[in-house]
């Protein structure tokens, strides 16, 4: 499996969510991935504070071998290096070529914008992002922010993209992770990686105590990852949804449950078909993130002895 993730990884960034370094390692994990490729994208963070985590991230696992480029810092810059290279990835790897996508999706509208083709030349898109419900907690709600951070990108990608599926933040829910569940799962486990994710994953349950009340954290973009990864764990759910600018601004899927009052309709509303996954077993899910990266430094060793990295 041809494999390239944009994201916009904040994995070593204090105060910022470390998932979408969770979800890299996961592909790692997988001997049936082959990371062809990897770009950077605004979202958690400012895009040079993206790019020195990613960076160092892939320093820390030695990924310097696997084309890496710098993307979008705002919405609406589309013609950035990371979009070429997935323009070249794309070309390279035609009807091979998987993306995972756990950020803004400036990157992939610029590819659109440079290759009008690209998206026929893409086997299949994973994204994280969108909600079909209010993400509502105990001290506050929520927002969304893949999608809602550059609506014009996340529509094109939407109405252009081919068997796109999309890990909602609804969908994400049904999968929590305690503290005690990582204490399971990693105790006597010494490997470089375990340490790392142990040690980066660690604010980010104080985190989510502090500002939302949550006993735990919820594996946004590592559960994208394990949808394409890992299909068996999901159950697809094929539908036609409406969206618009609008609807995307919020990051809804769901344009019809707009209140027309509130805006002017500027931009058609399109339908589009995707598929939600969600989750078969939680359980199940739970221990499958765990395995692969408790597999990640063998993983990365065997590839290096193979010469792959």
């Amino acid at each position: 499996m041809k494999v390239a993730i944009d994201f916009d990884n904040t994995f070593y960034t204090p105060n910022r969510d470390v998932d979408d370094g969770l979800a890299l390692m996961y592909l790692l994990g997988s001997s049936q991935v082959d990371l062809v490729g990897i770009t950077s994208c605004f979202g958690n963070a400012p895009i040079e504070e993206v790019d020195q985590s990613t960076q160092r991230l892939i320093e820390e696992l030695g990924l310097e071998s696997i084309p890496y480029a710098k993307g979008a810092k705002e919405a609406g810059d589309y013609l950035s290096p990371a979009s070429q290279l997935l323009v070249d990835l794309a070309d390279r790897y035609a009807g091979d070529l998987c993306l995972l996508a756990t950020g803004s999706l400036a990157n992939l509208q610029g590819a659109y914008l440079r290759d009008p083709q690209f998206f026929d030349k893409v086997k299949q898109i994973v994204l994280m992002g969108g909600t079909v419900a209010p993400l509502i907690f105990a001290k506050s709600e929520m927002l969304e922010l893949n999608f809602s951070c550059d609506p014009q990108a996340t529509l094109t990608v939407l109405s252009k993209g081919k068997n796109v599926s999309i890990l909602t933040g609804n969908a994400c829910l049904d999968v929590l992770f305690t503290r005690e569940d990582y204490d399971q799962a990693f105790a006597g486990q010494e490997g470089r990686v375990t340490r790392l994710i142990e040690t980066y994953s660690d604010p980010w349950f104080v985190d989510n105590d502090l500002e939302y009340g949550i006993k735990g954290f919820y594996n946004w973009d590592s559960l994208a990852a394990a949808y394409l990864v890992d299909p068996q764990l999901f159950q697809d759910n094929l539908a036609s949804y409406r969206v618009s600018i609008q609807s995307l601004s919020k990051g809804s899927l769901l344009a019809d449950q707009e209140d027309p009052t509130t805006y002017v309709v500027t931009k058609p509303i399109r339908q589009v078909s995707l598929n939600l996954p969600r989750v078969k077993s939680a359980p199940e899910v739970k221990q499958a993130l765990f395995d692969r990266w408790l597999t990640v430094d063998s993983q990365l060793e065997r590839r290096r002895m193979d010469g792959k990295y």
